[in-house]
């Protein structure tokens, strides 16, 4: 277990801050910290029930919310963007 900075862009912020997760966290708890720390402080609020998925700054496909940090092969400061998941 360890520390990691992730740079994420949430989406309605107007830039990207540093969130520091535990490497062994998966991406929906890195969703999680990431709302926790920026919802109701720079973006407002999620409405209930919305569902936020993670991407690498620039890719299209979204990182299974079941993968851990340590397990995507991330550099420290790897950019992620998290986003609201469009009904389909």
């Amino acid at each position: 277990m360890a520390d990691f900075p992730l740079a994420i862009n949430l989406q309605g912020d107007y830039g990207y801050k540093v969130i520091v997760v535990d490497d062994q966290n998966t991406i929906e708890e890195v969703i999680n910290t990431c709302v926790d720390q920026i919802a109701g402080v720079f973006v407002a609020p999620f409405p209930e029930k919305t569902v936020l998925r993670a991407r690498i700054h620039g890719a299209d496909e979204p990182l299974d919310n079941k993968l851990k940090v340590l397990d995507a092969n991330f550099i420290q400061m790897e950019a992620l963007q998290v986003y609201v998941e469009q009904a389909q």
